[in-house]
């Protein structure tokens, strides 16, 4: 049985670390947030996230997120929910990508202060209406339970290694990234970035749309 689960956590593991790294809205928030406003906020965005895991793995450990996946209404309701919020963040960078284009010549700094609440209310938000964590934590993970196993404890498990791995991978973003910031240092450039990440959000939370309509 200890062989059991030792195997089952080992491959979780390894499932979920690659699932972590995988480009995904999240990951785009801590892009942005790192290169905007520095590693503190970016890495209260990656804390919010990896909180929102914990939120999912809780509920699904005690049967709500199951009930909720079982409730077609329930399901499209948060996909509904999910993708107006991607869209709103989406459209909200690329409102910021407008705000940031210099005159000729002139250059930006690229810093902008955002509160640590903030960032990580944004980060929890995102994360909890994302339907994909409700389908990975539904779906996916009971197939790493052994017959026989804990599955409470052993859920609470996981969700507490998924959260952690969100939580080194996200904090290695924040550090890393804003060490290149200083060759981004042009207002264009930040404009740049402001976009690509608003088009990514907006293509994320339209892809549930439509899945959801």
């Amino acid at each position: 049985m200890r062989s059991d689960i030792l195997s089952a956590c080992v491959a979780f593991t390894a499932t979920a670390a690659l699932i972590t790294v995988t480009p995904g809205p999240d990951s785009a928030l801590v892009l942005r947030s790192a290169l905007r406003s520095g590693r503190r906020t970016a890495f209260m965005t990656g804390l919010g996230v990896s909180v929102g895991l914990l939120v999912w793995g809780l509920t699904s450990a005690v049967g709500v997120a199951a009930l909720l996946a079982a409730s077609s209404t329930g399901f499209r309701v948060l996909q509904t929910a999910g993708a107006l919020w991607l869209v709103w963040l989406g459209v909200r960078a690329l409102a910021t990508a407008r705000s940031q284009v210099p005159e000729p010549g002139e250059e930006q700094s690229g810093t902008v202060q955002t509160s640590a609440r903030l960032s990580f209310a944004t980060g929890l938000s995102t994360n909890l209406l994302n339907p994909k964590a409700l389908v990975f934590y539904v779906s996916l993970l009971p197939q790493f339970i052994p017959a026989h196993a804990p599955a409470f404890p052993l859920t609470l498990l996981y969700a507490v290694v998924h959260a952690l791995l969100n939580v080194a991978w996200f904090g290695l973003l924040s550090w890393w990234i804003p060490s290149a910031r200083g060759l981004m240092r042009r207002g264009s450039v930040q404009a740049w970035i402001e976009r690509v990440t608003g088009v990514v959000l907006v293509g994320f939370g339209l892809k549930l749309a439509s899945v959801a309509l």
